[in-house]
């Protein structure tokens, strides 16, 4: 695959974890998870390895169908605001209702995240020895920065708290 191709392809998966990041974020936690899935960004990850044109396509597939998901996920949430919406105008908010679209919801987006995992496994368990230690290598690279990034901010969160007390 050339660098360009790699490179779009790869931030195709990065706009396709924004767009699922949006999409749960409401129901995630407080504050939201930024970032996607981490299946996702495994995904990116794979998307960024010297594909054959077969792992390409099972990749482009998954991405296509996710995209489509999503948006169609993101509606039935305007939707769902909507309805709740509705019920708080008119006074008469039907509680188990919206727990049960929520139950629903829930559970369409955990069939979702099994379903994508094993798309992603598949392609996983199609690289080339190459390409799994170019993986591995890349996946020892993000580590590394993280544990870099945890060190700093604990060192200022060290420093912040040692300011507050007045040392």
């Amino acid at each position: 695959m050339s660098a360009l191709r790699t490179t779009l392809f790869a931030a195709g998966f990065m706009a396709l974890g924004a767009l699922a990041a949006t999409t749960t974020s409401a129901l995630a936690r407080p504050g939201g998870d930024h970032g996607g899935p981490p299946v996702l960004k495994f995904g990116q990850l794979l998307a960024s390895l010297d594909l054959d044109e077969t792992q390409e396509a099972a990749l482009l597939d998954l991405r296509e169908d996710l995209h489509d998901e999503m948006k169609a996920s993101h509606t039935d949430r305007r939707d769902e605001l909507k309805t709740l919406a509705e019920g708080i105008k008119s006074g008469n908010v039907d509680r188990a209702a919206i727990h049960s679209v929520i139950d629903a919801e829930s559970a369409a987006r955990t069939e979702l995240a099994h379903r994508v995992t094993d798309q992603v496994l598949d392609v996983y368990d199609t690289l080339t020895p190459e390409q799994h230690a170019a993986l591995v290598s890349r996946l020892e690279t993000i580590e590394a920065r993280h544990d870099e990034m945890r060190e700093r901010k604990q060192g200022e969160d060290g420093d912040s708290s040692r300011r507050h007390r007045g040392h």
